[in-house]
């Protein structure tokens, strides 16, 4: 008769191990699960937000003539432009909304912030609910209706694809010409800025500076914002022009990825 073979009891550092690798996977999922129910509660709050939006923008890749965007009346008056976004029902909910971007096409349309501390909005969102997402806020040092000569707005570049992640495809000259305007909705109705640069710098570069006036100082600033751009847009600049910089983190975060765009309306 063939003798049973004893079984053999696993080691004791390998159940350790073991356990400490069950635990850990155990975590592992309940931080992903997390940060899932994170994004998906800042996804689900912007996309009901775009209740507000009343008419869209076409996205036909060209760009509208400032003439036809506030025609002139027979008396040579300039007609009121046309109300695209509810700004003050969402005024209403969160005073420090200032206006509306969208780019068309590309996935970013928000509700612009502002706050006398930029470090609120980095990760409260729109309903001032904690949220890694935050908000896309306009830099505290600006004036809240854009008659600044550069105006500086930020929004973080999220792992969804929220928010202002999609900048980073500005690196391709192709995503320009599909997408080459920056749309801002403000009390006065809807503005259009043309992209002239798009390129990455240090977190502490000179591509921040604002407080201009519209001198030789300002235009060799914009000369060399258009001087750093990965490729030519085709766009030029001139000290007479309005500027918007769109700015997010890259994913090494010691950089940033920017994008500037001039006035057009």
């Amino acid at each position: 008769m063939a003798k049973r073979k004893k079984k053999k009891k696993m080691p004791v550092p390998l159940i350790v191990v073991l356990c400490v690798c069950v635990v850990a996977l155990g975590v592992s999922i309940w931080q992903l699960s997390d940060i899932f129910l994170e994004y998906k509660a800042g996804t689900d709050e912007y996309e009901d937000l775009q209740q507000y939006v009343m008419a869209e923008i076409p996205e036909d890749g060209e760009t509208p003539a400032a003439e036809d965007a506030a025609e002139e009346g027979e008396d040579g008056v300039e007609e009121e432009r046309v109300q695209r976004v509810a700004l003050s029902e969402l005024q209403a909910q969160n005073p420090d909304t200032v206006g509306w971007i969208e780019i068309p096409g590309t996935g970013i349309s928000y509700p612009l912030m502002q706050a006398d501390d930029d470090a609120y909005y980095l990760n409260h969102t729109f309903s001032n609910k904690v949220n890694s997402a935050g908000s896309i806020f306009v830099e505290a040092l600006n004036s809240p209706d854009f008659t600044d000569l550069h105006t500086i707005i930020y929004g973080h570049n999220m792992k969804n694809g929220s928010m202002f992640a999609g900048l980073k495809n500005y690196a391709s000259p192709s995503y320009l010409v599909a997408h080459p305007n920056v749309y801002i909705d403000l009390a006065d109705g809807t503005h259009c800025y043309q992209i002239f640069s798009v390129y990455e710098v240090e977190a502490e570069s000179d591509s921040y500076t604002i407080g201009f006036a519209p001198d030789e100082q300002y235009e060799t600033f914009l000369q060399t914002l258009k001087s750093r751009s990965e490729y030519d847009t085709g766009v030029t600049v001139a000290k007479e022009d309005s500027i918007v910089t769109l700015s997010t983190c890259t994913r090494n975060g010691e950089h940033r990825y920017l994008v500037h765009a001039k006035k057009i309306y």
